[in-house]
């Protein structure tokens, strides 16, 4: 793979996997947690922006950060064209940068952290029609990102995660208790205040409780954060470029099932009415059979090389030998 292919995902020189060498440094996370266990299933990675984006849209802080600092929302209002590639790059290196934090480690994933909180100190500014100052870099914004993404790969893997001959299921409550407690970690990583970020279950949904009144719809979210973009991609879109849209085309395609595994109350935050909820869950059960493909390590090997590039590739690959040892 070329240089500057490599460069949409790579920060600096490329990061060490986790539990190389004799002086075995497995990071934070490592073989054995449940943090490991959900994110390096090859399902989890093609859609977990998406689910993301889902989860965090509504977040009028997370509609103003977008609105002023995403390339795709500002370059979509400055120009009549873009093309969509750049939404492929976007939704490359939301899922691939920040892999080294899980999989390598702590000195790659010490790096990839303090990069991504660098990249984001400098977006700021104030939510349209309030005044209300917004910091993505602040306390509230990196909490609620650390949540929702920890959050949308449990729904991902509880859904679509085929092992074996098991079929998808929502872990077990100790389990799914541990695995927000491992992950404070990231959170930690990514500058939220530990004292704040939710261990278990119970607080996880005390915390999207206590932020109930966040959810809404900022001014000018539909003319400049949904309708321009989309139509500046529509007019940039060209027959040549649908191989490097397949990342971007598949969770198209799955959206309807992507926004089914979501919980009720986030679906009321998308604006979704309780009346499609039987549609979308229908959608889910019929869909989640071809998540199989995912069990063909070299199915998913491709996508995952598409979509988080070839240094993930090597990450996962070290990391699920660690974890084949200890199952």
């Amino acid at each position: 793979m070329a240089a500057q292919d490599i460069r949409i995902w790579r920060r600096g020189p490329a990061p060490t996997p986790a539990g190389l060498g004799e002086q075995a440094d497995h990071g934070y996370f490592g073989p054995g947690s449940q943090v490991w266990r959900v994110l390096l299933h090859p399902v989890v990675t093609p859609f977990l922006a998406p689910v993301t984006a889902l989860l965090e849209v509504p977040h009028i802080g997370m509609q103003a950060v977008l609105l002023d600092h995403d390339p795709l929302a500002v370059t979509g209002r400055a120009q009549r064209r873009m093309s969509p590639i750049m939404a492929v790059r976007r939704a490359q290196r939301t899922v691939g940068v920040p892999v080294p934090i899980i999989l390598g480690d702590k000195a790659s994933a010490d790096r990839i952290a303090a990069h991504l909180r660098r990249y984001h100190r400098s977006m700021t500014g104030t939510v349209p029609g309030t005044g209300e100052p917004y910091a993505a870099q602040g306390p509230e914004l990196v909490l609620f990102a650390h949540v929702t993404i920890m959050q949308a790969a449990l729904l991902i893997y509880e859904s679509f995660a085929y092992e074996g001959g098991r079929r998808p299921a929502r872990l077990a409550p100790a389990d799914r208790d541990r695995f927000w407690l491992e992950a404070k970690q990231f959170g930690v990583l990514m500058g939220a205040n530990p004292d704040e970020i939710p261990t278990t279950c119970r607080e996880v949904a005390d915390y999207y409780a206590g932020i109930a009144h966040r959810y809404g719809v900022i001014e000018s979210f539909g003319p400049d954060l949904a309708v321009a973009p989309t139509l500046a991609l529509i007019r940039g879109f060209a027959l040549t470029q649908l191989p490097e849209l397949a990342p971007l085309l598949l969770s198209a395609v799955l959206t309807p099932q992507l926004m089914a595994t979501l919980p009720r109350p986030a679906r009321r935050n998308l604006g979704i009415p309780a009346a499609l909820d039987p549609l979308l869950n229908l959608s889910l059960s019929l869909t989640r059979p071809a998540m199989r493909a995912f069990t063909i390590r070299r199915f998913a090997d491709a996508v995952e090389r598409r979509i988080s590039g070839p240094d993930a590739v090597a990450l996962s690959a070290h990391a699920r030998r660690l974890q084949a040892a200890v199952a």
